[in-house]
């Protein structure tokens, strides 16, 4: 079985790289994933307090979302309807 620091360790590692992804295609993740952390620069690493780590999992599941749908989500084409 693998140690619990190592695991905390991990996905102390993988938050962060997310952290980073989404900032850079995102400037709004930052002020929103801080919100997320009570106002707190860093990605929570307490393995006590799994409810903080998720919330801010999902956080950053939401952002990844919402930045693959803008990308992947049709451009409309052609002319917009004449007004009447």
């Amino acid at each position: 079985m693998t140690a619990p620091h190592i695991i905390a360790a991990r996905q102390n590692q993988a938050l962060t790289e997310l952290t980073t992804i989404l900032e850079r295609h995102d400037p709004e993740a930052t002020m929103r994933l801080a919100k997320t952390n009570h106002g707190g620069d860093t990605v929570p690493t307490s393995p006590k307090k799994p409810l903080e780590n998720a919330t801010y999992l999902a956080e950053s599941m939401l952002i990844l979302a919402q930045i693959v749908d803008r990308e992947l989500t049709p451009k409309k084409r052609g002319r917009p309807p004449k007004s009447s």
